[in-house]
């Protein structure tokens, strides 16, 4: 072999292994923490969105399981709440942060549902995490420890595979990104999100829900349905106020610079992209540009 070519493949071996020597350091340091929220639906906070948990003697199902690295913990974390077989696992939406530790669960038996845009924008989008196992078009309902679980897509929204989850006897619904009270809402564009489809989702979601639901995010901790509308209604006037400015003849670049949310950015700004104003007006502009 080449003197130059060997060198360069083993600087190449050190810095991979270097990288993923630095991860595992970083996940090393992960806390999975469970959170009751109603009956036995608990929630786990760990690294990445948060981990649905219904128990019961019929066994547990989980609701997106966030990295590989970080399954064993999450095992340990539900097996303070439950010893019994983690029989079904839903992925909300794609992203790695909910779909990390499809494969390790997959192979401990557990069965893994999504909506058939997961498996199909995983594919397109060259993802490595292992797609649901089972998918649907519209909805599905597991009836298992005494309620009904029923999963049903909502419009295209934060991607276009997005579903929530509701559990009709302990009245909560897991809502994945379509929501969460961290930042702005995330809409990727690239997998089939859409800023209309949003508002859309969260008209549905008001509609599902009553006072007393608690509403679990994909990031952030336990909501309700009038928090919910807050987040619509803001969604609401950012809409009128792109549109007005789109019909005005204003670029992208012009509607982010132009203070379109200011009175929400102390509240909703992430500083970062996901999550930011700059994203979410993209998101809008995108929508309402073609029109």
């Amino acid at each position: 072999m080449n003197k130059r070519l060997a060198s360069t493949l083993c600087a190449v071996v050190f810095v991979s292994g270097a990288a993923n020597w630095a991860l595992a350091q970083e996940f090393d340091d992960v806390e999975v923490t469970v959170h009751p929220v109603s009956g036995n639906v608990s929630y786990l906070e760990g690294r990445g969105g948060n981990i649905g948990l219904f128990a019961g003697e019929d066994g547990v199902l989980l609701i997106d399981d966030q990295f590989a690295l970080l399954t064993d913990k999450i095992v340990a974390a539900v097996r303070t709440v439950s010893q019994e077989p983690i029989r079904f696992l839903i992925n909300t939406h794609m992203h790695p942060d909910h779909t990390g530790g499809n494969e390790n669960f997959g192979k401990m038996g557990t069965m893994i549902f999504g909506h058939e845009n997961v498996r199909v924008q995983m594919a397109i989008s060259g993802y490595e995490q292992e797609p649901p196992l089972v998918t649907f078009s519209e909805s599905v309902t597991f009836h298992i420890n005494g309620e009904s679980v029923h999963a049903f897509k909502t419009p295209n929204a934060h991607t276009n595979g997005d579903s929530y989850i509701m559990f009709t006897g302990s009245n909560v619904v897991h809502v994945g990104d379509v929501y969460r009270t961290t930042s702005y809402p995330y809409i990727d564009t690239n997998n089939g999100g859409s800023f209309l489809g949003t508002i859309k989702a969260y008209d549905l979601l008001v509609e599902v829900c009553d006072a007393d639901t608690k509403v679990l995010p994909g990031h952030g901790v336990v909501s309700n349905v009038e928090e919910v509308k807050v987040v619509r209604d803001m969604m609401l006037v950012i809409r009128d106020r792109v549109k007005a400015r789109i019909a005005a003849g204003d670029t992208l670049e012009q509607i982010q610079a132009a203070g379109l949310t200011a009175e929400y950015d102390e509240r909703w700004e992430s500083g970062r992209r996901i999550g930011s104003a700059a994203e979410l007006l993209n998101a809008a502009w995108q929508d309402m540009a073609a029109e």
